[in-house]
């Protein structure tokens, strides 16, 4: 019986007894600096302009003169000057994105009226391709759901960034003499 009891004393100094057990009644939505917690990254953005000019302006003059008297020597002139103008123009641009994931965020700060500031990151590689998703913002402790999860809707100044690095993301960059042209003109 003494050996039980001696083991028993051994394992609760030893380190394995020192984080509680969780409780049946608690919940783990995350509360604290350190806690985390899942966003659920859904997003569709859409944005369209359309912009028209229509420019027309007009110049006419005209001009008669003579010389009489002291200055019968200056030929007769007239004549009329008239300018034209105008200009049309149209664009338009329709942009589209879409974005879907999760990510695992932890808690950075606590704010005074409960209010949580989170951040967190996901790096994937993909066939040599490099995906990075950083995620930021504020969010309220009332809209983390029983599973411990929240949607990127419902984040506060929410930066959510997507990049990706290697072959198809160089690809898609132009090329540094395209930028230059872009550039100067």
């Amino acid at each position: 019986m003494w050996r039980v009891i001696f083991i028993v004393g051994l394992l609760a100094t030893s380190g394995f007894a020192k984080s509680p057990a969780p409780s049946l009644f608690a919940d783990r939505i995350a509360r604290d600096i350190g806690d985390v917690l899942t966003v659920r990254i859904i997003e569709n953005t859409t944005a369209s302009a359309i912009a028209g000019t229509n420019t027309k302006s007009e110049y006419k003059a005209g001009l008669e003169g003579g010389g009489t008297g002291a200055l019968d020597f200056v030929p007769l002139f007239g004549g009329d000057a008239s300018a034209k103008s105008e200009h049309k123009g149209d664009g338009r641009t329709t942009r589209q994105g879409r974005l879907t994931g999760t990510v695992t965020a932890a808690v950075v700060e606590v704010f005074p009226n409960g209010n949580l500031r989170i951040e967190g990151q996901k790096s994937l590689v993909i066939n040599g391709e490099r995906q990075l998703t950083i995620l930021s913002g504020v969010i309220r402790p009332e809209d983390i759901a029983p599973d411990n999860s929240i949607f990127s809707n419902m984040i506060a100044n929410a930066e959510i960034t997507f990049k990706g690095k290697g072959v198809l993301g160089n690809t898609e960059r132009p090329g540094f003499f395209a930028r230059i042209f872009d550039w100067l003109f």
